[in-house]
């Protein structure tokens, strides 16, 4: 096949996979310029049957159709063209450029509560657009979530029309529902969907699995199951608000009748999280301290109504506010923002914030953000210094080749190979990005705190 062209236009480059049934190839469009790649799936009907091949011409069309009305979502690939040729059927959609969420989610490796939610809202209202064309997905697992290079932004792949159209046609073959024909993937597929009775809350049950995923560092297979109830145990393996573990525990119920019923109901609940944890922060800086993770005592309620009343400036500067920020996501949350913001408010210096923020650290993750907090102050002091008094300000000091090379080394070192890909990605998606930035950037995707946090002092001590 490879080579081969197709409808007199698109030419076979690689073969991705499938069976005898039906196969998806990556193809060049001859027809356009620069000859763009795309996506070509391919189904085979397996006899050549007049009757059978008006059922399946009927049924291609009938998905392409489909395919055609969800390519206008903004993060759903879209269908290029359908035809027909030798009497086989042909789909080609665009090609996404990216990686895979696979890639990000490492074995070991917990996300933060915002990145999950980020994940979950993303994700979410790609099936609230999908689900209200009466479609579901079936096979919602990080592999057919792609991060667009160009944006960043997730894009669902392989809405598995072809395997659709293969269950129906054996249906229509046999004359009756082939219930044990189940399309998904083990471990993220919900127990109906395994039974051939896929309903749209599986999309959103394998959805859930992959939060959990992402906050556990746990494939699905190492999750354990209640042997009574069938429901999955999990809290215990991530450091997670009541809050959001409640709404990923609901989209993972064994049954689907007490799930949630819709993308938007999930979308609605995690809104909910949104503003219970602004409203919990607020009324944390107006009580004293319970214990050593809570607001110091400057936070008292007649200290906070003068911060809201009368805003001080920060003793930040941007770049040191947005690493912090970014810093605390990590490890405490999506409370991180507000946490800071009013601290800062009401501090005098630097180090003044990070006492303060230190308090409601414990052990490693105290350690870790002093620690942390200290190369931020190191970094845009030298970058402060060493800009001319006359010369106006730039944000983005451009990367020198040398100090990329660095970064490729001392990452390649720690996680492998890929290294040297994150680098290059980091890069080519943010050419104006800062030495510090793409070392926060790429300290975050090393598994070990400790390894993490030596990565970036070899690279700015």
């Amino acid at each position: 096949m490879l080579g081969n062209l197709l409808d007199g236009r698109y030419q076979v480059l690689q073969v991705l996979g499938g069976g005898g049934f039906g196969q998806t190839y990556i193809a060049q469009d001859t027809h356009r310029p620069g000859s763009p790649r795309c996506v070509v799936k391919h189904l085979k009907p397996f006899t050549q049957n007049p009757e059978f091949l008006t059922t399946a011409r009927r049924l291609f069309t009938s998905e392409a159709e489909t395919l055609e009305k969800l390519g206008y979502h903004d993060q759903i690939p879209r269908l290029l063209a359908y035809f027909e040729e030798n009497q086989e059927f042909f789909l080609v959609q665009e090609f996404i450029e990216g990686y895979s969420l696979k890639a990000e989610l490492l074995p070991g490796r917990r996300w933060t509560e915002e990145q999950v939610v980020q994940l979950l809202q993303q994700i979410l209202s790609i099936l609230d657009f999908v689900h209200g064309h009466q479609v579901i997905h079936r096979d919602i697992k990080p592999d057919n979530i792609i991060r667009r290079q160009t944006d960043s932004k997730l894009v669902l792949i392989d809405f598995g029309a072809v395997k659709q159209i293969q269950t129906q046609l054996r249906t229509a073959i046999t004359g009756h529902v082939e219930t044990t024909i189940a399309i998904g993937t083990p471990g993220y597929m919900a127990t109906e969907q395994g039974q051939g009775k896929p309903r749209p809350n599986s999309d959103i049950y394998s959805l859930g699995i992959i939060g959990i995923q992402a906050l556990t560092g746990s494939h699905p297979r190492q999750l354990q199951e209640d042997p009574n109830t069938g429901e999955i145990l999990w809290e215990n393996q991530a450091n997670v608000s009541p809050g959001l573990a409640t709404v990923l525990s609901k989209m993972v119920l064994y049954h689907f009748k007490e799930r949630y019923q819709s993308a938007a109901e999930v979308l609605e609940a995690l809104r909910n999280l949104e503003i219970n944890s602004d409203t919990e922060i607020e009324n944390q800086f107006t009580q004293p301290p319970l214990s050593a993770i809570q607001l110091p005592q400057i936070f008292s309620s007649q200290n906070t109504q003068n911060t809201f009343e009368q805003p001080t400036a920060s003793v930040l500067t941007p770049e040191q506010h947005k690493h912090l920020e970014d810093m605390l996501l990590g490890l405490v949350g999506p409370l991180a923002p507000t946490l800071l913001r009013k601290i800062a408010a009401s501090a005098n210096s630097y180090q003044e914030v990070i006492d303060n923020l230190t308090q409601h650290l414990a052990g490693e993750q105290k350690t870790e953000f002093e620690e942390k907090s200290r190369l931020i102050l190191r970094q845009t002091t030298n970058k402060s210094q060493s800009q001319p008094k006359n010369s106006p300000q730039t944000s983005t000091p451009t990367i020198s080749d040398s100090f990329v090379r660095k970064c490729e080394q001392e990452l390649v070192n720690l996680i492998g190979p890929m290294g040297s890909f994150l680098v290059q990605k980091a890069i080519k998606s943010s050419p104006n990005i800062t030495p510090l930035e793409l070392v926060n950037l790429l300290s975050a995707q090393i598994p070990d705190s400790k390894k993490s946090l030596e990565f970036q002092q070899r690279l700015f001590c």
